[in-house]
């Protein structure tokens, strides 16, 4: 987001330089606009740098400030340098997009309320621009102008603050899920496989080391595959319990790598269906477990725009006849019939080849966003 906050100062200054050159015939104060675009220069080219160098500091309060002191400047200016009669007018404004791009430079750095506030500030320096340039008879038109201006101003300032929060949010999450399943499989392959085999090693002769071992195995799993919380009060923790209780289910099989993955930002599902759909989520693990016989088991869920749940788990088990083994597998009843009774839908594919994969939607109007 910084990189294209960079970008967008070098193009409105491009559009200032042009207006300065092409309507120089109306500047009553050229040497003035020429310090203007050498000032929005200097911050561009200063952006460009601490963008390559320090990237930090492009959200530092000083480097904010600026930003908003020069869209500030700017407008204010802009009355001074042009003939009377510039102003509440049609004709471009010597400070272009800047106010917007100081109220983008804002939200990313400090959150929609300071964007808001800051890019508000717009309103009356346009008003202080106005009486520079001479105009006196300010009437309802113009008060409604200088307030939807500021009014403008301030919901760009807070919508960029709060995609960036938004943003941000996104981010950690994927990092924290990336660094999670990277150690995860370093795991697997060593500390998780080593307490898989001195379970079964040690179950009959020394059945205390044994449940020591099934013990930590199981608290691994929950932290690297599953949920560090307790209590199921949201999808993503509703999801990782039932894949952790399916696991323990076939504690047996504990050298199969389980992954799950969920991103619930604006979920409108009731608690209700969404414990449904997490126990549906949980059966489909259990039964790739059982009868897949596979290596990886990988789970995923999100909401889309509406809110609305999709989830998948896919295996790269053995397959089966999605036409013929549907009762045994538990999922007549277990998976279609809980999706069902909540509007919902579930599809099913699998082969031999690539294993199998349960899709499942918390409404059938759901695909369509989610496809």
């Amino acid at each position: 987001m910084l990189q294209a906050i960079v970008v967008a100062r070098w193009l409105s200054l491009a559009w200032m330089v042009g207006i300065v050159v092409f309507d120089h015939e109306d500047l009553r104060h050229p040497a003035v606009a020429w310090a203007a675009v050498a000032t929005a220069l200097a911050v561009a080219a200063t952006s460009t740098w601490l963008l390559r160098a320090v990237p930090e500091r492009l959200l530092s309060i000083g480097f904010v400030l600026a930003e908003v002191g020069l869209a500030v400047g700017l407008s204010i200016v802009d009355g001074y340098v042009f003939e009377p009669g510039h102003v509440f007018n049609t004709t471009q404004s010597i400070a272009t997009q800047w106010p917007l791009i100081a109220a983008a430079t804002a939200g990313v750095a400090y959150g929609p309320w300071v964007a808001a506030l800051l890019a508000a500030t717009v309103g009356p320096a346009e008003l202080i621009g106005a009486v520079l340039n001479d105009y006196a008879s300010f009437g309802t038109r113009e008060v409604v102008s200088i307030v939807a201006t500021s009014l403008f101003f301030g919901a760009c300032g807070a919508v960029f603050g709060w995609m960036a929060h938004l943003l941000k949010r996104a981010e950690r999450h994927i990092a924290e899920r990336n660094a999670r399943d990277e150690v995860g499989r370093v795991m697997h392959d060593t500390v998780l496989q080593t307490l898989a085999l001195v379970e079964r090693r040690t179950a009959g002769r020394d059945p205390e080391l044994a449940a020591a071992a099934r013990e930590a195995d199981r608290d691994l799993r929950a932290y690297l595959f599953g949920s560090t919380g307790r209590d199921p009060v949201d999808l993503p923790t509703r999801v990782r319990a039932a894949v952790e209780h399916a696991r323990r289910r076939y504690g047996d099989q504990s050298e199969i790598a389980v992954s799950v993955s969920v991103i619930a930002d604006d979920c409108r599902v009731p608690d209700q269906n969404q414990e449904l759909i997490a126990r549906a989520i949980g059966e489909a693990v259990a039964n790739a477990l059982e009868h897949a016989r596979p290596s990886r088991i990988v789970v995923f869920a999100e909401t889309d725009d509406e809110g609305q749940i999709f989830a998948s788990v896919r295996d790269n088990g053995t397959g089966f006849d999605t036409s013929i083994v549907r009762v045994g597998h538990g999922i007549d009843q277990s998976i279609m019939a809980r999706i069902e009774s909540i509007g919902g839908m579930v599809t099913l594919t699998s082969s031999a080849e690539n294993g199998t994969e349960v899709c499942m939607w918390s409404t059938t109007g759901a695909r369509g966003s989610s496809a």
